[in-house]
């Protein structure tokens, strides 16, 4: 299961269907965007699906609420996440953002966030004003419903904004305070980890971020193949940029990387308990 519709971000998860390491691994996958973005981890957790993808952002709190997943692999290695504010917002800094509104698109860790880049910055969540605004940041920006966003991607919304003309000012959680997480992995059930499918997956998943990586063109090609509707300007570029961000081994897992931002989590007050790291992220022996 996905997270959302289809987009760029899953290209390592298509481009090993393309260049056929599923089947090499004996492997029938099948590919699924879902129709509600937060049942993936439940489907998973239920039995009716067997991997979702999923942010390390959110693993910790699913956890908390007793889902039982676990993070098995990683498809984009590093924060894409921003604050992004337009060019007619005036503002240039974070500090800038005082007396801002200010969107977000997902509750709590999204806040979490803000918070501590507002901090990094010398300010505190009560200096701006925060507004829900489900995904539509880009529009409430545009029509001036917002002066600054959480939750526009480096590999996206930022480019889709610059096609515009707009050339916002963009600022990232790592070099404001947050410690470095992987932004898109793979989740399993943790009572399904010794599915021996598993490793053959991860197999096929490193065959594809190679083919991937060399020979994106070929992948790009494919992938507009099967789904024609994103062969624009902003999907094009937005494939180029997210290559530098994708894990070019996803099974490998950074230890240090997820209990630090666990430790996030629990001082910021998102989760309630921490866990050992085999409770929440492993790497899967091949």
């Amino acid at each position: 299961m996905l997270d959302w519709f289809v987009d760029t971000n899953h290209a390592a998860l298509f481009a090993a269907q393309y260049c056929g390491a599923y089947k090499e691994e004996g492997l029938d996958v099948s590919i699924i965007p879902p129709a509600d973005p937060d049942s993936p981890p439940r489907l998973v957790a239920a039995g009716q699906a067997d991997l979702a993808v999923s942010y390390q952002t959110q693993l910790n709190m699913m956890d908390d609420h007793g889902l039982g997943l676990v993070r098995v692999a990683t498809l984009v290695d590093r924060p894409l996440n921003t604050i992004m504010a337009l060019n007619d917002s005036g503002i240039h800094s974070i500090a800038d953002l005082k007396g801002r509104k200010i969107g977000v698109s997902v509750g709590g860790v999204e806040e979490a966030l803000l918070g501590t880049m507002l901090r990094s910055n010398h300010l505190n969540l009560s200096d701006v004003t925060v507004v829900k605004v489900n995904f539509q940041m880009l529009p409430a920006l545009m029509s001036h419903q917002l002066d600054a966003a959480i939750g526009g991607y480096s590999n996206y919304e930022v480019i889709e904004a610059e096609q515009m003309g707009r050339h916002p000012a963009v600022f990232t959680p790592e070099a404001n305070g947050v410690p470095p997480y992987d932004e898109l992995i793979l989740v399993a059930s943790r009572n399904r980890l010794g599915d021996p499918r598993l490793k053959r997956f991860l197999l096929a998943l490193q065959k594809g971020t190679d083919c991937l990586l060399e020979r994106p063109d070929d992948m790009w090609a494919d992938f507009i193949r099967e789904h024609p509707e994103l062969n624009n300007s902003l999907n094009r570029a937005a494939w180029a940029a997210t290559l530098p961000s994708l894990a070019g081994d996803p099974g490998a897992l950074d230890a240090g990387r997820y209990e630090a931002f666990q430790d996030f989590l629990f001082h910021a007050g998102i989760i309630s308990k921490k866990l050992p790291l085999d409770q929440f992220a492993v790497q899967v022996t091949r």
